[in-house]
């Protein structure tokens, strides 16, 4: 495929592809803190925030919840630059790559300009917005250039994101993908994962020495990095201190991340105040390292994470989540 740049996309631009009352494009997020362009989105039932850089969520807020995506009030917005937190996409590979020699730090996907292709108002309410990956020279020179990324949102009670990667070239081509959410929460101490049990992981914290995951639940008391492989089995993060169960289905992915850096790592980290890893917990959809992607040529793969919210009323103590009800959103 030839490098395709697209024109600047600004307010203006875009405003054919606006939705009245549902959907709207701004330079800026109004307080000053960045000048991306970044698409604004009202649902009867929640309100979402998309920037084109990197067709990053930075923002899902269902009605009647605390909001769900967690962003650093440290993070930098700035053209190029990675956010802390929403939902970074990452492409074509995770990390440093499956053979930890990739660079720039999970692909380019997450800080490239996307195109906006399309948007729609359905007859549920929900909003879709779809934004394709342009072919840079970066991705051409890293073998890319064959590869075309999209990305689907569909954003109302629940949020569904679609990730489609088709290669157009004669080659087979291999990639790594990731959604890479930072799930908002009350508490870390009183936060844990259920959906792992029986996974084999890497413990990036430990020199990537294989371990079992043998609990029901995932408790965070430490600085975690866990790359669970092989699984695509639904997940439930069990936010006790804000009366809720965010709740994952996967599409597509056979790897399951989970990331908190803990009071040990964040001071290496300036994009996260001293106290972020308090209140966000990373729990990531994923094709990676053994999982890893390869596309025969004319094929596509298409990778998937929805995210629904539950709300829980604690019986018993909040460590096992065995005396809980559950109350749907919607």
């Amino acid at each position: 495929m030839p490098t395709q740049i697209p024109p600047a996309q600004t307010p203006e631009s875009l405003q054919h592809l606006a939705i009245q009352d549902h959907l709207t494009f701004h330079l800026g997020d109004g307080t000053g803190n960045h000048d991306l362009v970044e698409a604004r989105i009202t649902t009867p039932a929640s309100e979402a925030t998309v920037l084109l850089q990197g067709a990053h969520l930075t923002r899902w807020n269902p009605a009647g919840t605390q909001p769900v995506i967690y962003v650093s009030p440290r993070s930098a917005f700035a053209p190029g630059k990675p956010v802390r937190g929403g939902i970074p996409v990452l492409y074509p590979w995770f990390a440093a790559g499956w053979d930890n020699q990739h660079q720039p730090m999970h692909g380019f996907a997450r800080i490239t300009e996307w195109t906006v292709h399309s948007t729609h108002l359905d007859p549920t309410g929900d909003v879709h917005l779809t934004l394709t990956l342009p072919s840079t020279p970066d991705l051409q020179h890293a073998g890319y250039g064959n590869c075309a990324a999209t990305i689907h949102f569909v954003i109302g009670a629940d949020l569904a994101i679609t990730l489609e990667v088709t290669n157009h070239g004669t080659a087979p081509i291999t990639f790594e993908e990731g959604l890479h959410t930072y799930f908002a929460i009350g508490d870390i101490h009183q936060t844990t994962t259920e959906g792992l049990q029986g996974t084999t992981y890497l413990d990036k914290r430990d020199n990537f020495a294989k371990k079992v995951q043998t609990d029901r639940l995932l408790h965070y008391t430490r600085d975690v990095d866990q790359v669970h492989l092989s699984t695509a089995s639904p997940l439930t993060i069990h936010d006790a201190s804000n009366h809720r169960d965010i709740h994952v289905v996967k599409g597509g992915s056979d790897t399951t991340v989970t990331w908190n850096p803990w009071s040990v790592m964040t001071p290496t980290l300036p994009d996260l105040a001293p106290d972020s890893w308090q209140h966000f917990v990373c729990v990531e959809t994923v094709n990676a390292a053994d999982n890893r992607i390869t596309l025969a040529p004319n094929q596509t793969h298409r990778m998937s994470s929805t995210l629904h919210i539950t709300k829980t009323t604690q019986h018993e103590g909040s460590g096992d989540h065995n005396g809980t009800t559950q109350m749907s959103l919607q």
